[in-house]
């Protein structure tokens, strides 16, 4: 489980990471582009920050 643990706090740091430094793979890809024009950028950055709380979370929690 402390993989488990280390790979959620990497996901949900590089997820952050993205967010600041607004990263081109997570705004140019087709899923993303079309999250966007469905929610709209502000709303898709705050479900970034949103995910990746959790998984810094969820991988707090279950370290040993």
């Amino acid at each position: 489980m402390e993989y488990l643990a280390i790979f959620l706090i990497a996901y949900g740091v590089i997820l952050i990471l993205g967010f600041i430094l607004q990263f081109p793979f997570l705004y140019n890809n087709m899923k993303s582009k079309a999250m966007i024009k469905m929610m709209g950028k502000r709303n898709f950055n705050l479900l970034l920050l949103f995910i990746a709380t959790v998984m810094i979370a969820i991988g707090i929690i279950i370290m040993p």
